[in-house]
C-alpha cells in the first residue's frame, strides 16, 4: 500500500527538476523502499534520458499498466506506452491521464515520486487532488535566477494550503572541480535558498552545483549523485520518510451537516442580499441586464460538490433563488472554505492581503462556466458577494452558517 507521494516541481523548465526526482527515488530504494517514479510532464517526458529507458516498454493487462522496473524502480512514463512521439493534452485530459497513471498502474511500492510539469497552474491542483490521501509534500526545485517563480510557488503552496518539505536550489553555482582558492562561480547570480527558507520558514535541504562531473555520469545513463553533491537529496529523502501524508480536509466527514447548513445558509443569504444590497445598481454597474439562471455550486476540499446545487435569478430588482429543475445559463463553483473566506474576510494569505473572491478565482478556488455574453451574470454574483462581505448588517444574518463551512 502506498505510504506516501511527493510531488517534485519547479516554477521554470531546464532546472534539473527530473535529475533530482531521479535521484530521489534512487536514494529512497536504497533506505529500503518500494519506490516507483512517475513521469507526469506527460507532453516533454524525460525520465528515459537519465535510466536509459531505450526500448523498454509498458505492459497493459486487463486495461492495467504494469510499469517498467529500471535499477529496482517502478517507473511510469508516456514515452513506455507510445513511444517517442509529442503528446498535447489541455487541462481535463492531463487530469483524466494523470488520474490513470495513478489508479490503473499496478503499482506496488511504498512511495511515489512524481516529476511534475514545470510551473504552477491548475495541474498542480489536479495532482495534489489526485494524491489528497497520499501526499506527503513538494520538493521545490529552484536556480539563483528564478527567485520570483521560487517565490510565487512558495506562496501559492500556501495559499492552496499544500505542505512543502523543502527546498533545493540547483545549479547554485558553477565548479570547475580545479583545486584553486575559488573554483565555484556563481554564473547565475548569487544564491537565494537560504533567504527564501528564513523567509518563508520552509526547510532547505541545501545546494547543488552545475558541473560537468554531474553531466558526464547523466550522459554515461549514471544520473546518481554522489559524495557532496548527493547530500541535499539525502536530507530530503530523511524528510520523506518523517512525513505523514496529509489527510483530506474535514469538510469530507462534515457533508451530511453542511447540506442541511448550506440551505439555511441560501435563505438567509437570499434576505440579506435583498435587504441590504441594491441589486438594480449592481446590475447597472457591471453591465448586467438579468433574466438568466445563475447556478451556484459550494464544493469541497476535493472540488466535488456538497448538497445540490442552488439557482439564482434576478427578478423585479431582487434576487431570487428558483425552484424547480431548469438548465442554467451560467454557472459558478466555489470551494466551501473559499466561500467562507472570502465573505467573512478573515483570510491572510502569504503576501499578507485579505483573501477575496478575485483570489479564489486566481487560486483555482472558484470557476465560473458560460459563453462570453452569459458569463456576466456569474461575475455580476460575484460582485454581489463581494458587497455582502463588506455590509456588517448582511454579514450578520449568514456568519453563524459560514462558521459551520
Amino acid at each position: 500500500m502506498l505510504k506516501g507521494a511527493v510531488l517534485i516541481l519547479s516554477g521554470k523548465g531546464g532546472v534539473g527538476k527530473t535529475l533530482i526526482a531521479v535521484n530521489l527515488a534512487l536514494y529512497l530504494k536504497d533506505r529500503g523502499a518500494k519506490v516507483g517514479l512517475l513521469d507526469a510532464d506527460f507532453s516533454a517526458s524525460n525520465t528515459g534520458f537519465f535510466l536509459g529507458l531505450k526500448g523498454e516498454q509498458m505492459q497493459l493487462e486487463r486495461e492495467q499498466f504494469h510499469p517498467a522496473v529500471v535499477d529496482g524502480l517502478e517507473v511510469f512514463s508516456i514515452p513506455l506506452v507510445i513511444g517517442d512521439n509529442s503528446v498535447s493534452m489541455d487541462g481535463s485530459q492531463y487530469s483524466e491521464f494523470l488520474r490513470d497513471a495513478v489508479t490503473a498502474t499496478a503499482w506496488s511500492c511504498d512511495y511515489l515520486i512524481v516529476d511534475c510539469p514545470a510551473g504552477y497552474d491548475d495541474r498542480l491542483q489536479m495532482a495534489a487532488k489526485v494524491f489528497a490521501e497520499t501526499l506527503l509534500g513538494s520538493v521545490i526545485i529552484l536556480m539563483p535566477a528564478h527567485e520570483l517563480d521560487a517565490r510565487k510557488a512558495i506562496m501559492l503552496h500556501r495559499d492552496l494550503g499544500m505542505p512543502i518539505l523543502g527546498l533545493i536550489e540547483n545549479m547554485s553555482y558553477f565548479t570547475t572541480g580545479e583545486k584553486t582558492d575559488n573554483p565555484n562561480y556563481e554564473i547565475f547570480g548569487e544564491s537565494v535558498v537560504e533567504k527564501l527558507g528564513k523567509e518563508f520558514e520552509v526547510p532547505v535541504f541545501g545546494k547543488i552545483p552545475l558541473s560537468m562531473d554531474i553531466r558526464n555520469h547523466v550522459a554515461e545513463k549514471n544520473p546518481k549523485l554522489a559524495g557532496e553533491y548527493a547530500e541535499p537529496v539525502i536530507k530530503a529523502v530523511d524528510a520523506i520518510l518523517k512525513a505523514n501524508p496529509q489527510k483530506p480536509g474535514f469538510l469530507a466527514g462534515l457533508k451530511k451537516i453542511l447540506v442541511g447548513s448550506l440551505t439555511k445558509m441560501f435563505f438567509e443569504l437570499v434576505v440579506a442580499i435583498n435587504t441590504e444590497i441594491n441589486i438594480p445598481q449592481v446590475q447597472q454597474a457591471y453591465g448586467y441586464p438579468g433574466g438568466t439562471i445563475i447556478r451556484l455550486r459550494i464544493l469541497d476540499d476535493v472540488m466535488e460538490p456538497i448538497g445540490k446545487a442552488t439557482d439564482w435569478v434576478v427578478n423585479e430588482g431582487k434576487l431570487t433563488l428558483v425552484q424547480g429543475e431548469y438548465q442554467p445559463d451560467v454557472q459558478l463553483d466555489i470551494m466551501a472554505k473559499a466561500f467562507k473566506w472570502a465573505l467573512l474576510r478573515n483570510k491572510v494569505l502569504s503576501n499578507g492581503q485579505i483573501y477575496t473572491f478575485q483570489d479564489a478565482l486566481r487560486l483555482g478556488h472558484m470557476r465560473i462556466y458560460g459563453d462570453k455574453s452569459m458569463a456576466k451574470g456569474a461575475f455580476f454574483m460575484q460582485h454581489v458577494f463581494e458587497q455582502v462581505s463588506q455590509n456588517e448588517k448582511a454579514i450578520g444574518r449568514i456568519a453563524p452558517f459560514l462558521e459551520v463551512l
